[in-house]
C-alpha cells in the first residue's frame, strides 16, 4: 500500500494575543528524500565561511524560521521550491465575527483547534483513503499523551465518515514529534510566511519574494472565518485579507 506522509504544525497560538491562527500541513510520499535534502543544506551552512558568525546560533536553533538569519531563510525557501511536497494552509482571523461566535458558543481553544484540524485534513484523507496515511503533528503543549488522544479522536471521526460514505476503513497512523524531526521545519517555514503577512503591518519585499518562490508548492489556502478557498485556479492575494 502506498504511504502518504503529512507534517502538521501551527503558528499564532489560540491562547495568545495574536490576531491570526495558522494551521498548515504538507504532504509527501518521499519523506526520506526531504530529510536528506534538508540535512545536506544544514551541512552546507555549517561548513560555509559565509555563515561562520551564525554557526553557533544555528547549531542551537536548527531550521526555525523566526530565529534564522535572513540569508539562511532565503536558502531554505529556495530548497522548499525543489521538494516533492504539496502544502495546505488554514487561516483563522481571531478578530472576526466567526471566531467570536465560536467563543460565545463556549468552544475552548482545544475545541477550535480540533475544528481546524478537521477542516484542514478531511478532504486530504478522503482523497487518499486508499493509501496508508501517516500524520506527524508538531508537539503542542506539555501533555503529550492527552494531546495525542485528542488528535486520535478527531481523525477517528473523519475515519467514521469515510467508512460511512465509501465503505472503507481508513488506514492511518498518528505520531507527535518535537522539533528534532527536521522535516517539520518545512511547515514551520511555510506558516511563518503567512504569519508575517497577516500579523505584521509592513510586509517586507523579501518576504513577498520568498512567497513567490514557494507558491507553486501551495495547493490550497483556506480562510476559515470567510469560508473561502484559494487554489491553482484562484490564487490568494497575500497583501490583503
Amino acid at each position: 500500500m502506498k504511504e502518504i506522509f503529512y507534517y502538521i504544525d501551527e503558528a499564532g497560538s489560540l491562547e495568545s494575543n495574536s490576531d491570526f491562527f495558522i494551521l498548515g500541513c504538507y504532504k509527501t510520499d518521499t519523506p526520506e528524500e526531504i530529510r536528506l535534502s534538508i540535512n545536506m543544506l544544514k551541512e552546507e551552512i555549517l561548513n560555509s565561511p559565509y555563515f561562520a558568525f551564525e554557526r553557533s546560533k544555528f547549531i542551537q536553533q536548527g531550521f526555525h524560521a523566526c530565529k534564522n538569519h535572513f540569508d539562511i531563510r532565503a536558502r531554505f525557501y529556495n530548497l522548499i521550491s525543489t521538494l516533492n511536497i504539496r502544502a495546505y494552509i488554514l487561516i483563522l482571523n481571531k478578530k472576526s465575527d466567526f471566531y467570536k461566535k465560536l467563543i460565545s458558543n463556549k468552544n475552548n481553544p482545544t475545541d477550535i483547534y480540533n475544528k481546524c484540524i478537521e477542516k484542514l485534513l478531511r478532504d486530504r484523507l478522503i482523497k487518499n483513503r486508499n493509501y496508508k496515511n501517516n500524520l506527524i503533528f508538531e508537539q503542542y503543549g506539555n501533555k503529550l499523551k492527552k494531546w495525542k488522544k485528542n488528535i486520535d479522536s478527531v481523525i477517528s471521526n473523519i475515519q467514521y465518515r469515510i467508512n460511512d460514505t465509501f465503505g472503507i476503513n481508513l488506514s492511518y497512523n498518528i505520531e507527535i514529534h518535537n522539533k528534532s524531526d527536521i522535516n517539520l521545519s518545512v511547515i514551520d517555514y511555510l506558516n511563518y510566511l503567512f504569519i508575517q503577512f497577516y500579523e505584521n503591518k509592513k510586509i517586507k519585499q523579501r518576504m513577498i519574494e520568498n512567497f513567490k518562490i514557494i507558491e507553486p508548492k501551495i495547493a490550497l489556502v483556506y480562510k476559515m472565518d470567510k469560508d473561502k478557498f484559494y487554489d491553482k485556479n484562484k490564487r490568494i492575494n497575500i497583501k490583503t485579507y
